[in-house]
């Protein structure tokens, strides 16, 4: 399911199951995308992250064309997809959650950027979110990435990222994310308050 709806225990409206497979496909690639799986090859925990490279003018064509055009035709797949599709823009501009800016400023040509992580809730507080994140670092540094960049949901996410050395950046809070009409797209828990856009360098 989509990161949002799992990170709400699903007391959000799911989106239309094209986003959902246009999700995975924008975000799952392989060699960067890693999974944790038990003594019985059952899946505990995975990262979702794809790598941007300033070279390729694919990536740079797609990353901006893409989201616009599925934001004019989200309406046609019902509210719900339309709510979540709009409400994802709307974050990600509140955040700048972009990374070709990021190329100038880092002197840097790749970027890994993470679309979502996500544990069993059998193995919560294992070490297994960590021991991913370093991973997929690896694998990335690997591939001649400099840099990554990533937007927390909650707070506990958020602590987790600032032990592994990320520094935050931008923020926003549920609160202010409202539709046309003046509705918050999302309600506060207490541990669920905002987005947090957040950038790693990684050392040499």
């Amino acid at each position: 399911s989509s990161g949002i709806n799992a990170e709400y225990g699903g007391s959000q409206p799911a989106p239309h199951w094209i986003v959902e497979n246009a999700y995975c496909m924008w975000n799952f690639k392989p060699e960067y995308s890693i999974m944790a799986v038990d003594k019985d090859g059952e899946i505990v925990g995975v990262r979702i992250a794809k790598v941007v490279d300033r070279r390729s003018w694919y990536g740079w064509l797609f990353d901006g064309f893409m989201p616009y055009l599925v934001s004019k035709v989200s309406w046609m797949y019902g509210e719900a997809m339309d709510r979540f599709v709009k409400l994802n823009r709307l974050c990600e501009s509140k955040v700048d959650y972009d990374p070709w800016p990021l190329f100038d400023r880092l002197n840097c040509d790749r970027i890994l950027v993470s679309a979502a992580l996500s544990t069993s809730k059998r193995f919560l507080r294992s070490g297994i979110g960590t021991k991913l994140v370093l991973r997929s670092e690896e694998l990335a540094k690997e591939k001649g990435c400099k840099a990554t960049m990533l937007v927390t949901t909650g707070m506990y996410s958020e602590r987790l990222f600032k032990k592994l050395g990320y520094t935050a950046e931008q923020e926003v809070y549920y609160s202010d994310l409202k539709d046309d009409n003046g509705n918050v797209y999302l309600n506060e828990t207490d541990v669920l308050k905002k987005f947090t856009k957040f950038v790693k360098v990684f050392n040499e």
